[in-house]
Formats: C-alpha cells, sequence, structure tokens
C-alpha cells in the first residue's frame, strides 16, 4: 500500500467502499496523542466545506459570501481550485493547546518561499507534483486545477505567502473573531467528553467513537475512505476539533509535529439532559445503529462488541424507552422507539461564529 509524505486528505464517510486508510498506533504515537485548537486551521476547514457541502448551516453561508464579496480573491481561488489536496502551509500545526490566531497567521506569512512553490505547484500542476506528496490518489484526483483559478495564485512565492496571510486575517476577523470564545468553549467541552469517554471506555474506543468513519483494530485506527493507504512510524498525532468540517480530514501524517486528524463536531450528538444518564458513546453508537430491526449477535459484529457487553447497553436502553424488541421464531430482534428517533433527529446546523453576511 502507499505512503503519504504530506497530504491533506478529504477522507469521505465512504461506509461500503471497502477502502480504509490505517492510521497505526504503537505506544509512542499513543503516548503523544493530544487535542488541540487550531484557529488558522478552522478557516481552511471553512475553504474545504464551501467547496463540499452542498446544504451549508448559516456559518458557512457567510464564509460563502464573504469569499464572494471581492476581498479574497486568492481565499476564493483555493476554495474552487480545491479537490483533493490542500496546501500544508494553510492548517500550520498548533505548538499549543490553544495557540493564538496570530502565531499561526505569523507561521503562513514566513512559510519559506521554497515550500511555498512546492505547495502550490502540487495544488496547481496535478500530476506528478501532486501524486509525490499524496501517492494514493487516483487519477481522477490529479488534474490540474481549472484555469479560472490560476491567476490568483501564480505570483511569486513571497507575495502569494502574504496575500493568504492577509486574507486569512480578514476572513478571521469577520467569519470567527466575534465569537471566538464561544467557538474555543465548544471546543473544549468536546475534548473534555472525549477525556472522559476515553476513561471509561479505553482510548481504542473513544477514538473509534468520534465519527462513524473510524475504526479501531489490531493496533491501528482505520479511516473508511475513498483512498487506501497505511501511516507508519511512531511520530505524535494532533486531533483537531472542527465545526465546519463534516468529515474526518487527514493532514501530513508523516511530518514530525505536524500530523493532525480533523475532527468534526457535528458528528458527535449530544445527549439531551433527561436521558445522558444511561447514554454513553457506546450506546448512542448503537442506538444510532438500531434503525432496522437488529439481534444481540448482529450488534455485537457491527459494533465489535462481546454479545454480554451489547446486552447489558439494550438493558439500559430498554429501561429508558429508547429501544424496543420483538420476538420471531428463536430470535429477538431490538429497533429503537418514537421517543429515540425524537432524540436522534438532526437539530438545525449551527456554528457559534454565524453572523449576517456582509451587505
Amino acid at each position: 500500500m502507499p505512503v503519504c509524505d504530506e497530504p491533506f486528505i478529504g477522507v469521505e464517510n465512504a461506509q461500503g467502499s471497502g477502502l480504509v486508510i490505517r492510521l497505526h498506533m504503537p505506544a509512542e504515537r499513543l503516548a503523544g496523542l493530544r487535542w488541540a485548537v487550531s484557529p488558522v486551521g478552522e478557516l481552511a476547514a471553512a475553504l474545504v466545506a464551501v467547496s463540499e457541502v452542498r446544504r451549508p448551516p448559516p456559518a458557512l453561508r457567510q464564509v460563502g459570501a464573504l469569499l464572494s464579496s471581492g476581498r479574497l480573491p486568492t481565499l476564493a481561488a483555493v476554495s474552487r481550485g480545491y479537490t483533493a489536496y490542500l496546501p500544508e502551509l494553510l492548517t500550520p500545526a498548533p505548538r499549543t493547546f490553544l495557540p493564538s490566531v496570530e502565531d499561526q497567521l505569523h507561521a503562513v506569512a514566513t512559510t519559506p518561499t521554497s515550500t511555498v512553490g512546492t505547495q502550490f505547484t502540487a495544488f496547481l500542476a496535478g500530476g506528478q507534483a501532486r501524486g509525490s506528496r499524496c501517492p494514493w490518489l487516483r487519477e481522477g484526483q490529479l488534474e490540474r486545477a481549472e484555469e479560472r483559478v490560476r491567476p490568483r495564485i501564480e505570483v511569486g512565492e513571497s507575495e502569494l505567502r502574504e496575500r493568504l496571510a492577509r486574507e486569512l486575517h480578514w476572513l478571521w476577523s469577520k467569519a470567527m473573531a466575534p465569537r471566538w470564545s464561544e467557538t474555543t468553549a465548544s471546543f473544549e467541552g468536546f475534548v473534555e467528553r472525549h477525556g472522559a469517554v476515553a476513561a471509561r471506555e479505553g482510548l481504542g474506543g473513544a477514538l473509534a467513537a468520534l465519527h462513524s468513519s473510524l475504526r479501531w483494530q489490531d493496533g491501528a485506527l482505520q479511516v473508511t475512505s475513498a483512498y487506501e493507504g497505511e501511516v507508519g512510524g511512531t511520530h505524535p498525532l494532533t486531533l483537531i476539533p472542527s465545526l465546519f468540517l463534516n468529515r474526518v480530514g487527514l493532514h501530513a501524517p508523516l511530518r514530525r509535529e505536524e500530523a493532525q486528524l480533523a475532527i468534526p463536531m457535528g458528528a458527535v450528538r449530544r445527549p439531551g439532559p433527561r436521558i445522558a444518564p444511561v447514554l454513553g458513546t457506546t450506546r448512542l453508537a448503537i442506538l444510532h445503529s438500531l434503525t432496522e430491526p437488529r439481534t444481540t449477535t448482529a450488534l455485537a459484529a457491527l459494533h465489535h462488541l462481546a454479545p454480554a457487553t451489547v446486552s447489558f447497553h439494550l438493558t439500559r436502553l430498554l429501561a429508558a424507552d429508547l429501544v424496543h424488541r420483538t420476538r420471531s421464531g428463536r430470535h429477538v430482534h431490538y429497533q429503537h422507539t418514537p421517543r429515540a428517533r425524537a432524540f436522534l433527529r438532526p437539530s438545525p446546523q449551527t456554528h457559534p461564529s454565524a453572523g449576517s453576511p456582509p451587505p
């Protein structure tokens, strides 16, 4: 299997594709695993999401309006030209849990010019330049960027990095800065909840519970994907929460101090206060899988749990009137109740930094 050197991989929730990217998790990597918030990384996530999401929530519509305002020509070109690779300088590695946006923008503005040239050649030219950075991309992901995006990007490397930093700062000031404290509170709460799940259920299970495209197996975190590959090494991996992304993103997995896995917060629903005591991450996952009748054995296979563990969780869900059971011959099937369906119904997507688009 190919090994990717420095990609930002769009990892779709491609259940059933049969393809996975395996992130090997030896003891050294697990010991260095940490969460961090990335202000500029969240702006980059917005650029990607604008190009992908068909029905954007209000905050993403605001970003789209800002990109169309004429004030952000370079970022608009990057968003329009994005397919499967995003230049790494747009997702600077957070050195602390909560770096300042100024520090990250400085990292963008001072990226070595040779690095800027290499990354944007891969972005614009595709082909071998992109394939050498991300070998598991198929031919369809190696095409040249559209001609309409090239004029805004084909400038000197020094000018390009400075333009990007200026435009990112302006986008930040309009779309995220007004409510950044609220956004960071959401991130911190998300990280704390994940820590509690890890303490109760183990780190492997907690990682797999972060998104439906993630699975822990044989000492590796598998990402269901449209691509196939292996990510080895022992250097740390940083988990980055994101409000804009609606799927997992993998960035620079083999670059020491820069490997990141972006996790969409929207994928984890928050239990309501009255039934929160009976729901952990595992029970919530089981509940989501009961849109159709399933037996204990089927649920155990689906979630990679022991049948006795599934039975324990089903007992609690039955007591809370979140599932009901029916017998068919020798088999007992479980399915969620109307109460559970009301609880699981997605709420309107919002973003703490949402606001009115500019006139």
